[in-house]
């Protein structure tokens, strides 16, 4: 995956095109933002669709932020260093439900 062609926004799914292939991940929608479940990917991988998919959604004027959901404090350390003002991120609790994070 070198660059995102398209993202996409069906009932449940958050579907990112790319030039080679395509994935899903689940998302909510809350009043100023998504939240998008990535806390599946590691490290690298998590981080470069983050990077990616936020800045697609800055070119083309997305009107709210994306909260990225994501495994662990490393990877939101690793998405927030670039700063990006369009992105949130999250770490996933065990403890409680991925789509039911209290932001």
């Amino acid at each position: 995956m070198n660059t995102v062609e398209q993202i996409k926004l069906s009932k449940n799914d958050f579907i990112v095109k790319c030039n080679n292939s395509s994935l899903k991940f689940k998302y909510v929608a809350q009043d100023e933002k998504y939240i998008v479940d990535i806390s599946n990917m590691n490290l690298i991988n998590a981080t470069k669709i983050a990077i990616l998919c936020s800045t697609y959604c800055f070119i083309n004027d997305f009107k709210k932020k994306i909260c990225w959901l994501v495994a662990d404090e490393e990877i939101k350390k690793a998405i927030n260093i670039l700063r990006l003002k369009n992105i949130e991120s999250v770490v996933y609790n065990a403890n409680t439900n991925r789509m039911a994070v209290a932001l």
